[in-house]
This record gives structure tokens, C-alpha cells and sequence, in this order.
């Protein structure tokens, strides 16, 4: 099924006289059909109950139709508040319609049902709600019902906005260079500096910022519109603007992108919370002590991770690996599935536009001499396939350390692939290594090698033999046949700490000596794993660990626990 907000008219012009009027009824008819989802959702999960004991069981404890129904309900009410406030930005003039029509578009996202998405999303909301109750006691982790209740006023409110204006001065890069140089990052630094001067001798900040910004924005004197803390803007510089007072600017700010800006605030909407909040909940048939119940799962999620950001923040021990992954196949390998890795060379280096150029344009013939050539350099020394795959090949993806070298994904008789290709790699009595002769596809030519065939779990295996045992170059092994980010550096992931990666792997690999290899590491839906320990230290996360651990800290440690319970989602399964 699939439930929907209204969509804002976008034919409307923002000078129509008719427009408030029209979206003062858009609340209405979302809460008309905000209300008929609910009623889907309970006549269906009434015939669910007519049929199955439960909704979802965690393990061993039950999870009810009338539980599901609950949280449904709230969860369904908070969306309709969403679409309620964005109603009345457009009408406040703080969101255009093109603006109110993509944030209407996410809510109908969320209530959209095909599928069972949204089935999906309640029945693993109340799937969390339970573990990470449980963990929480475990842990010792507790909240306050002041906790509580700041959660519950912050839903209420709606966010302070401001009136945002930005300078943005972009360093230069010159052709050859891909990265600005050290000059031009002082070029541009002073130029943003000149701005701010001006801007503070006297000038209008959208005249500065129509003579010197590289923001898209420079055409309309910088105007970026109203934001709210939720905002996804350059970190430091969007803390600049909240602590602004009106029409004054932010000093120079150098940002993450390297870009250098300005920003000005005209105008502050401050919070408000909506004093009707809780005759709306009646309204809608909200239960206040399902709601609370779903504000408290929120919180104990939150101070849980926060417990988990702090124990990973302090000085501890930490692993330098090298990493072996083989993703996780999408789909079940069927028959005849085979794994191969590629080189592409296309006609005019573009593999999209190859299958419109005629056979006879003298590029075709160029694509396969490079083809040919690099076939014959790799029959000469099979260890060069990875070097010029990401050299040479015309497959984006393939390119560069962090490219896949050509790796491709499991392609079996059913899978929808170029029909010469399928001819070459389905062809009897191919064997792990073979490099096929170039041929000739409709995105070009192609040079071919078979990697392997399924299961992963013996291939991979295999590879920690000839890495253990055979002393095979383990960045080589790594190059050939992982599929991790950093397999074209031979694999070398850096760092690891308590609270960088996932926790079924970071806890092996902190308890495997130096110099030695880890197990195979299955993490279901991921793939498999398994690392070499290079050296060891004690030391404080750096600044990039402790971004991943505030950002990640919490999935890494529970996603885990979540895949080590005993879970039935009866609702999702019948």
C-alpha cells in the first residue's frame, strides 16, 4: 500500500494570491490521509492477529499486534506534525515550494508502503526499543524522566531558524595541478579577508558577496535562506552562525572542503514549542503512555551511545591491518555463477557512448590494440592485472587505489549482462586464473580473467593458506582478490581502535598477536574478513578516529548484539 501526504502544487507560482490559502488546507488533507493509514495498518494487523501469536518476538520475548499498532500510531502522528510544520514555513515565507515540495515528498517516503517499508521500519523500531533496553540494563545505563521530558518538549518545538547569508571563496586550481596549491590557498584565504573588511568598513554584505563569492549563491548576494540547527552545513561555520548576532558576520572560517566563508544572519525566528501538542495527540488517538514509552527508547538509545563514545574516546590499545574482504554476494549465486575481474577499453575512453559508434570508426581499432597489448603484457607477468586495470581501464569504478581493479560481482546464467560477455565467461572449462583473449562487447573491448567460483567461504580460505602458509605476498592477494576500500594500497586500513569498526571485527583483531593473522571473520549481509596484525600501540584516538567513534561508535557495537539475537519479524514473514 502506499499512503501519502499531498504533495505541494509545484505549478503554483509563489506570487499566487491563492497559495496560503491552498496550503493552509494542505495540514487538513494530510491528517485526513495520515488518519486513513492508521486504519490500514490496524485492519491489517488485525488479520495478521487473527492468524499469528505475535507481530515479532525478540529473543523468546513477544512483541504484539496491539504493540505494533501502538508505536504505528505515534510514530504516524509525529510524520503528520512534520508535515504540519512545513505547512506553515511555506506560509511564514521561510521555505519556497520547490523547498516545501522535496520535504513533503521524504514524509511520503517514510509513509510509503511498498513493500512493507513501513511495516519494516515499526516492526524493527520496536525490535531496538526491546534489545537496547535490554543492553542498557546490562550496562548499568539509565535515564532520567527529566530526560525524558526535555526529549519529549524538544519534539514539540520547533527549531530557532535564522536568515542565512554566506561569502564563499573557493582556492583556485590550476590545470595541471588537481589540488590548490599552497599560493593560491593564501590568495584565496586573503581575498576572504578583503571581504570581511569591507563588509566591516561598511558595505553591503550581498553587494561583497556578488563581487567575490564562488558559492552558487553569488547571484542572489549570498542568500542561502533559513536553516535550522538540524542544517547540514560545514560544522564550524554553521556553529559560527548560531552564535551571530543579527546583521553582524562570522570571521573568515576555513572549512573542511577548504573553502573560505562568511556568513551573516538578517533575521532569528526563535524556538517555539506547540502548546496544542497534546490535544493533537488526542486527536489522533495517541496513547500518552505509548508516546512517552517511545521518547524513553530514544533516550536510552542516545545515552547509550554516548557511553559507548566515551569509553572508546580514552587512550587504549590499538591495531594496524592490513584487510582481506570479500563482500557479501547481493543475491544467492546461481547456476554457473562465476566471479571474474576485467580491464575495459572502450572507443574514445566511453564506454557509454560506445554502442552508437559504427564498427568501422578507427577507434574501435584503437580500443583493441590497447586491449591486445595489455593482454600480452599480462600473459608475460599475470601480476600486472591489477596495475593496469587501475591504470588503464576505462571502467571508472576500476581506477585508482581506491578503485575495484576491475572486480566484478557474481554474474550468473540469469544475471541481465552484454551478451558477448556472457558467451566469453560462460564458456566450458574455464579455471580460476585463466586470462581470456580480448574480445569485443558493446561498451568495447574487454581483457578478462576468471578469479573463482562460489562459495566465498572456501575461496577465502584458501587465500588465508597461501598467505599463511605459502608466504604469497599478502598486499598482492589483497590487490587480486579483495574487494575493501583500500585494496589497491595493498590493503593497509590504517588504525584500529575500540569504536572505529564494527565490533565483531575489532575485537578479534585487538586479541590476535602482532605479525600474526586473524581467523575468517563471517559478519552476516557484510562479507568476510580477516586481517593481518602489523604493529600495536597504546595511544588516544586521534582526530579522525574520534569523528568515526562519535559517528559510528554506537552502530559498530550494535549492530552485533542486534545480529546475535533471536529475532522473528512474523508480521514482515507471513
Amino acid at each position: 500500500m502506499t499512503i501519502r501526504v499531498r504533495p505541494v502544487d509545484r505549478g503554483r507560482s509563489s506570487r499566487d494570491p491563492n497559495r496560503r490559502t491552498f496550503y493552509t488546507n494542505l495540514a487538513f488533507g494530510a491528517t485526513v490521509v495520515i488518519a486513513i493509514l492508521i486504519l490500514v495498518i490496524v485492519g491489517a494487523t488485525t488479520w495478521y492477529g487473527s492468524h499469528l501469536a505475535a507481530a515479532a518476538t525478540v529473543d523468546g520475548q513477544t512483541i504484539t499486534k496491539d504493540q505494533f499498532v501502538d508505536r504505528a500510531t505515534v510514530e504516524v502522528f509525529r510524520l503528520q506534525q512534520l508535515a504540519s510544520r512545513v505547512n506553515a514555513e511555506l506560509q511564514a515565507g521561510r521555505l519556497t515550494a520547490a523547498q516545501a515540495s522535496a520535504r513533503i515528498e521524504q514524509i511520503n517516503q517514510q509513509l510509503d508502503d511498498k513493500e512493507l517499508a513501513f511495516t519494516s521500519t515499526i516492526v524493527e523500531k520496536l525490535i531496538d526499543t526491546n534489545l537496547q533496553a535490554k543492553y542498557a540494563r546490562e550496562l548499568g545505563v539509565t535515564v532520567t524522566a527529566e530526560q525524558i521530558d526535555a526529549r519529549i518538549l524538544e519534539d514539540k518545538t520547533r527549531k530557532e531558524e535564522r536568515h542565512v547569508w554566506v561569502i564563499a571563496v573557493k582556492p583556485e586550481v590550476i590545470a595541471p595541478a588537481t589540488v590548490a596549491t599552497p599560493s593560491a590557498k593564501a590568495a584565496a584565504k586573503e581575498k576572504a579577508d578583503a571581504a570581511l573588511k569591507s563588509i566591516k568598513d561598511g558595505k553591503a554584505f550581498a553587494d561583497v558577496a556578488k563581487e567575490v563569492s564562488t558559492d552558487a549563491s553569488k547571484a542572489s548576494g549570498g542568500d542561502l535562506g533559513w536553516i535550522d540547527s538540524s542544517a547540514i552545513e560545514q560544522g564550524d561555520w554553521q556553529a559560527a552562525l548560531f552564535k551571530l548576532e543579527v546583521n553582524s558576520p562570522t570571521d573568515v572560517i576555513l572549512n573542511d572542503d577548504g573553502i573560505y566563508r562568511i556568513g551573516q544572519v538578517t533575521e532569528i525566528v526563535a524556538a517555539q514549542a506547540d502548546t496544542t501538542w497534546d490535544q493533537k495527540m488526542v486527536d489522533a488517538k495517541v496513547k500518552p503512555e505509548v508516546y512517552r514509552a517511545a521518547i524513553e527508547s530514544e533516550v536510552i538509545r542516545t545515552v547509550l551511545g554516548e557511553k559507548l563514545v566515551a569509553e572508546a574516546s580514552v587512550s587504549g590499545p590499538q591495531r594496524q591491518v592490513q584487510e582481506l574482504f570479500i563482500a557479501a554476494p547481493q543475491q544467492p549465486p546461481g547456476d554457473k555463477a562465476i566471479k571474474v575481474r576485467h580491464i575495459l577499453y572502450s572507443p574514445k575512453d566511453n564506454p557509454e557512448g560506445a554502442g552508437t559508434l559504427p564498427e568501422t570508426d578507427p577507434e574501435w581499432t584503437k580500443a583493441q590494440l590497447a586491449a591486445q597489448a595489455a593482454y600480452d603484457k599480462i600473459k608475460a607477468d599475470p601480476t600486472q592485472f591489477d596495475a593496469i586495470a587501475r591504470k588503464e581501464s576505462d571502467e571508472s569504478s576500476a581506477t585508482g587505489d581506491d578503485g575495484s581493479g576491475g572486480k566484478l560481482p557474481y554474474f550468473d546464467i540469469t544475471s541481465q549482462i552484454d551478451d558477448a560477455f556472457a558467451s566469453a565467461i560462460f564458456a566450458d572449462g574455464l579455471k580460476p586464473g585463466d586470462l581470456l583473449a580480448p574480445f569485443k562487447s558493446s561498451f568495447g573491448w574487454h581483457v578478462v580473467q576468471v578469479m573463482y567460483f562460489p562459495p566465498d567461504a572456501d575461496q577465502i580460505a584458501k587465500l588465508r593458506t597461501q598467505a599463511t602458509t605459502t608466504g604469497t605476498d599478502f598486499a598482492t592477494l589483497i590487490k587480486d582478490f579483495s574487494e575493501g576500500e583500500k585494496a589497491g594500497a595493498g590493503g593497509d586500513i590504517g588504525w584500529v581502535a575500540k569504536g572505529t569498526h564494527d565490533d565483531r571485527l575489532t575485537s578479534v583483531i585487538l586479541n590476535t598477536p602482532v605479525g600474526s593473522f586473524t581467523d575468517v571473520i563471517d559478519v552476516k549481509n557484510d562479507g568476510l574478513h580477516f586481517f593481518k596484525i602489523l604493529a600495536e600501540k597504546t595511544a588516544l584516538p586521534d582526530a579522525d578516529q574520534l569523528e568515526t567513534i562519535e559517528s559510528d561508535a554506537f552502530g559498530n557495537w550494535y549492530a552485533g548484539k542486534k545480529a546475535a539475537a533471536t529475532v522473528t519479524r512474523d508480521v514482515l514473514d507471513s
